[in-house]
């Protein structure tokens, strides 16, 4: 009996949503939207970071249970979840900079 186990294919991550560029105008022209489009792309985006935290945390209980017995698919889902965590918290820090940079404009 030979000691070597064969690998099981890795499934595929899901690839990034592109965002759709703005079309028409200069920058003076563009009108802006509904401020609700915003706050909705904004809960998508925490929607999906509890998914992924989620996911991350039922892989990580499938190995513990050994309902998972490949042990990347756990660490793939939690390199996941910490690269989707990290993009929020910049994301963030970014929005509040920026926020904070003009209330220190002068009227």
């Amino acid at each position: 009996m030979s000691g070597l186990v064969p690998i099981t294919a890795i499934s595929p991550l899901t690839p990034l949503q592109s965002i759709e560029p703005m079309r028409g105008g200069d920058s003076a022209s563009v009108q802006f939207g509904n401020s609700s489009d915003f706050s909705a792309f904004l809960q998508n985006a925490v929607d999906n970071l509890e998914q992924t935290q989620s996911e991350a945390s039922v892989a990580v209980e499938g190995l513990t249970t050994g309902a998972i017995s490949d042990f990347h698919v756990p660490v793939i889902a939690l390199q996941k979840a910490a690269l989707s965590l990290d993009l929020t918290v910049n994301v963030r820090n970014k929005i509040l900079d920026a926020y904070h940079e003009i209330m220190r404009m002068q009227i």
